[in-house]
């Protein structure tokens, strides 16, 4: 090889006697177009693991309310880079399994919850009388829903003043610590079978001492569990998972087992149930007697009796005994769940945007400003034309117990 000029270079090919005359520009272009070649398939790769990533997570976790599955897929060092969290083991292996099936030198950089750091201590039982739970850890986020004083939660993720958590009903949010008490498991099955008084009015307070005009130890509401310490004539003896004693009127309240052999869930009680959370204003994400979204007033009607729905209307409409309303109401009856939406057309998947509770008569009750009762009869004053235009669906949970998403207290 020698130079003709300063620009120029001669490459002699032996094989078959000539030489060509290359410009450095030239050399210059075909490395750059051999690279962008290169990263192009690189992305094109990229691309493929992304999609495999997103399948696995439909798979698993269809719906965010439900697990964990927050994983991205990035390249570093020319190699795939796996990175985030998944509540669900199953999830993250099969990931794993697909994407080393197509990149072996994938890196492994998901954890997998109840994260590492929260030794044994993974759950936490409620210690207000409502706790709000949020979808992001901060005070700004929306609500997602609430619990009760005495629920259980399993703690899935620590952060700065919050554990991500899931409920009882299967529900992932974010809660404040000041709220719970962090337990372990041994410590949590105690706290569930110990003897418990759970709280029947719908508003009331605990006390300090056995003296209702004394000084309150907390507000109470519906569905209130403390652990049963005695009788004190007029009142229980109470304590909180906290370990906090305090006092609760027998009036007001009962123990548990005793409250709970006593249900009788039929049409007539659910009626009555419903119509006695007449006037109690609309709050979303709220699932108690002090404020309430639609799915909120369903799921404490039927908490009232010992049921535990799931917590949202789009969840809850996948639950009990389908009713067919094809053809009108006459197959509806009390009690029955109705949901109100836009169906599924070509494309477009099914969406459940409200729940009532039906009371008979082309009537039903639910929360929309406050609880009121509203009619699917264009001739009634109460007539409520925009959700009996996109009345989708109903349910009913008489008959359900025990199914999914159907549980007992």
């Amino acid at each position: 090889m020698k130079y003709n000029r300063v620009n120029e270079m001669i490459i002699f090919a032996s094989d078959n006697n000539f030489c060509m005359k290359t410009h450095p520009f030239l050399i210059f272009l075909i490395i750059l177009l051999g690279t962008l070649s290169c990263n192009r398939e690189s992305k094109d790769v990229l691309a493929g693991l992304k999609v495999v990533a997103d399948s696995v997570r439909i798979r698993y976790v269809p719906d965010s309310r439900d697990d964990v599955f927050e994983v991205t897929v990035s390249q570093r060092n020319g190699k795939p880079v796996l990175r985030g969290i998944t509540s669900v083991a199953e999830a993250k292996a099969e990931l794993l399994n697909r994407i080393r099936a197509i990149s072996p030198e994938a890196v492994d950089s998901i954890a997998v919850l109840p994260e590492e750091g929260l030794e044994d201590r993974t759950c936490a039982v409620a210690n207000v009388s409502v706790a709000d739970l949020r979808t992001a850890p901060e005070y700004s986020a929306e609500m997602a829903t609430q619990i009760l004083l005495g629920s259980p939660v399993q703690i899935l993720q620590n952060g700065r003043g919050w554990y991500r958590v899931k409920t009882t009903d299967g529900y992932v949010a974010w809660i404040q610590k000041s709220t719970v008490t962090r337990i372990n498991r041994e410590s949590l099955h105690e706290w569930e079978t110990a003897p418990k008084v759970i709280f029947t009015d719908d508003y009331g307070f605990a006390y300090e001492t056995a003296d209702e005009r004394r000084q309150r130890a907390s507000d109470l509401v519906f569905g209130n569990l403390l652990r049963w310490e005695g009788h004190c004539g007029r009142f229980y003896c109470v304590a909180y998972p906290d370990g906090r004693r305090a006092y609760v009127l027998k009036s007001q309240s009962r123990m548990f087992n005793d409250w709970k052999a006593s249900i009788r869930l039929t049409e007539e009680s659910i009626a009555e149930t419903a119509l006695a959370l007449k006037g109690i204003p609309y709050s979303w994400g709220g699932t108690s007697v002090k404020a309430m979204d639609c799915s909120g007033f369903s799921k404490t009607v039927y908490l009232k009796h010992g049921v535990v729905l799931k917590r949202d209307a789009s969840q809850q409409a996948k639950t009990g005994i389908a009713v067919d309303i094809s053809e009108g109401y006459e197959q509806l009856r009390v009690g029955d769940l109705l949901f109100f939406g836009k169906k599924a057309e070509g494309s477009r998947k099914e969406r459940v945007r409200h729940v009532a509770v039906y009371l008979g008569n082309k009537e039903f009750i639910h929360a929309a400003g406050y609880v009121h009762i509203s009619s699917l009869d264009p001739e009634q004053p109460h007539y409520d034309e925009g959700n009996a235009r996109e009345l989708i669906r109903a349910n009913r949970i008489l008959g359900a117990l025990g199914t999914e998403g159907v549980g007992e207290l």
